[in-house]
């Protein structure tokens, strides 16, 4: 049964991410043409990095709270790919008529599950080497 902190240091985690989707992306929904009359959008480039590195930072802090326990990155990774993917997909159903957000949604999820389970892994390695230290 987990402990009032882990469910605290979950929701909070599951919040934050939601909450990074909707300060790097969420305001942003206009395509933009450019110079060469190529279109593109409608995220820049250095908006997916920085809600990416808010991301990975959100699982550090989280992993991190929970004393970087396997269950307890598991469910961090969980919360965090939830709360991130519950926010895409209500905006990114919203405007897809033709149901294609669902493969989207997919992708994103199997995304998230991969590269934060491989900031989760460096968290621990990086804890178990400071211990160590001390």
């Amino acid at each position: 049964m987990p402990t009032n902190r882990t469910a605290l240091t979950l929701l909070v985690v599951s919040a934050a991410s939601a909450a990074a989707w909707f300060a790097w992306l969420g305001w942003d929904s206009g395509y933009r043409e450019l110079p060469d009359g190529s279109v593109e959008g409608p995220y820049s480039s250095m908006q997916v990095i920085a809600c990416g590195a808010t991301i990975a930072c959100i699982v550090v802090a989280g992993c991190v709270a929970l004393r970087c326990s396997v269950r307890g990155s598991i469910a961090v990774i969980a919360c965090v790919t939830a709360g991130f993917a519950a926010v895409w997909a209500r905006d990114a159903a919203s405007s897809d008529s033709s149901g294609l957000w669902a493969i989207g949604l997919t992708l994103l999820v199997l995304g998230m599950i991969t590269g934060l389970t491989i900031v989760a892994v460096l968290t621990r390695f990086a804890q178990n080497a400071y211990r160590s230290r001390r």
